[in-house]
């Protein structure tokens, strides 16, 4: 007998003793890779509620029908209430303005005007006041405005500095 057949028959001991080496057959691989699938699946499924959310799918909508923030012009510094002051007294250029912070999709803003004044309700959105878009887009307008600019050459320039027509 080699020495390969002696070392063999040496681990498979004589039957009445427990073998020394761990099983490493067919069925226990098949049993490992299973465990392993199931894993895979395991982790897969966590992510994916993560990604659509704890709850589910919202196919009401209801993230976006929550009503919106609200401040107090008295609590913004001096310069935010005046572009929210005026927002409000231009609302009907303001309506015509495009916004691209992307409030449309996050909090359902139709334009300018409604990161400044809440549409439903009344009262001060408090999105603008913590938006630099919003803000800077709303100056830019207010410049225009103030020089009886027409409210389409306003509209251009509020797309051309900050981005494309919104999809209808």
């Amino acid at each position: 007998m080699n020495q390969k057949q002696a070392d063999m028959n040496a681990t498979e001991g004589d039957g009445d003793s427990p073998p020394s080496q761990v099983d490493t057959g067919p069925g226990v691989v098949v049993k490992i890779i299973l465990a392993e699938l199931a894993l895979v699946a395991l982790i897969a499924v966590g992510v994916a509620a993560l990604i659509r959310g704890a709850s589910g799918a919202d196919p009401s909508d209801a993230f976006a029908a929550s009503p919106p923030a609200t401040v107090s012009l008295a609590v913004l510094p001096s310069t935010m209430a005046d572009i929210h002051q005026y927002a409000a007294d231009h609302s009907d250029h303001f309506a015509q303005l495009p916004c691209y912070c992307g409030c449309e999709h996050s909090l359902g803003h139709r334009n300018l005007e409604d990161c400044f004044v809440n549409a439903v309700g009344g009262g001060w959105d408090a999105h603008a006041s913590g938006c630099g878009v919003c803000t800077a887009e709303a100056v830019t307008a207010r410049q225009l405005l103030d020089t009886n600019t027409k409210i389409g050459t306003v509209r251009q320039a509020i797309v051309d500095r900050y981005g494309p027509p919104p999809a209808v």
